[in-house]
């Protein structure tokens, strides 16, 4: 079993404890790669937000409590009671607008983590709250839990040698949708630049009905997520010109997201081409299968006796990861797994 523990019970959470329901039931979430692990192994101890309207809930109701959006998909069975966790930037601004903070006193975070004996933190709070995240990532590292940072909060930069030095796994940071905008964005750039298309400009923008889309209105919050999504799309080319980010929030759309997407170019002659595309995914389950994944990866690379922040683990599901290194995940883990039994081979000879 891999026991882990959630921080944030926002729309991401509840489509994870779903997906952990459903798959305990021998039923199927696409994307989920059964090679990497058994998921019915995973077991959710404990969960920790800071929403008067979750707090001092069991996890089963807390992840359809407001402001969550995200669709009932099955019945879930985790009875353990959500605790009040703990916020380093004040709530104010869009933070106040959305979130009713608890009264609740904070749990003691690091003795919560050894308590529940967890060894894999899933970091699900809201964006622009680095300094909380950190606080997060430290707490897990003196728990001796590995940490997986969904947040686009530097955490795998300025926390590699702390959790590599403990003999921990960090991954992040900002988690890649299964199926967003991002990633389809990315890949037909790649494809028409395969082509020999000579691809000039290209934007995107979001529009959903999620807190975390009523967030990145916030200006600075906005900035951050846009600077993100624009450098994982444009890559290493320098010569695109792309701007890429959430543009607004509709209530009414709630777990459903829009993106539009434009490239402009020139191929043969010199003459232009323009892809106009509108995409429509839902928010929650777009997260689903990745973070189970990654969670089964932390269980195996922890069991093989690996540490610190697996490049090409969080270049396929990150969009800023610390270093780019493209690899087939499933090829990478099995060439782990070899290349391990080949040391113990030669360690007995």
């Amino acid at each position: 079993m891999v026991k882990v523990s959630l921080i944030g019970v926002g729309n991401a959470a509840s489509a994870y404890v779903q997906a952990v329901n459903i798959l305990r039931k021998g039923g199927t979430v696409l994307g989920v790669d059964k090679r990497l692990g058994d998921p019915r192994e995973i077991e959710i101890v404990s969960a920790i937000d800071i929403d008067k309207r979750k707090v001092s809930l069991p996890l089963k109701d807390a992840i359809f409590a407001p402001p969550n959006v995200v669709e009932k998909y099955t019945s879930v069975d985790e009875e353990i009671i959500v605790k009040r966790g703990i916020t380093v930037e004040p709530i104010e601004g869009k933070y106040a607008e959305i979130i009713e903070e608890s009264e609740d006193k904070p749990v003691d975070i690091e003795e919560e983590f050894k308590k529940n004996k967890a060894e894999v933190i899933l970091c699900l709070i809201p964006s622009g709250m680095s300094k909380t995240t950190m606080y997060y990532a430290r707490a897990a590292a003196n728990a001796h839990a590995s940490f997986i940072n969904a947040t686009p909060a530097p955490v795998t930069s300025e926390m590699k040698e702390v959790f590599e030095s403990r003999g921990l796994l960090l991954f992040g940071d900002d988690l890649l949708s299964q199926m967003g905008g991002t990633i389809l964005h990315t890949e037909l750039i790649d494809v028409l630049k395969r082509r020999g298309v000579n691809v000039k400009r290209s934007f995107q923008v979001d529009i959903s009905g999620t807190a975390e889309a009523n967030l990145t209105l916030d200006d600075k919050i906005k900035e951050i997520k846009k600077n993100i999504k624009s450098s994982f799309i444009s890559q290493s080319d320098d010569s695109i010109e792309v701007t890429a980010g959430t543009s607004d929030y509709v209530n009414f759309l709630k777990d459903r997201r829009v993106s539009y997407m434009v490239i402009e170019g020139e191929y043969a002659f010199n003459v232009p081409v323009r892809i106009d595309i509108s995409l429509k995914t839902y928010d929650g389950p777009n997260a689903a299968s990745p973070l189970i994944n990654l969670t089964l990866i932390a269980l195996k690379l922890r069991q093989l006796g690996y540490k610190g922040v697996p490049d090409p683990i969080c270049s396929h599901y990150f969009k800023s990861p610390p270093r780019k290194k493209v690899a087939d995940v499933y090829q990478y883990m099995n060439s782990l797994s070899v290349n391990q039994e080949d040391n113990k081979r030669r360690l007995s000879i």
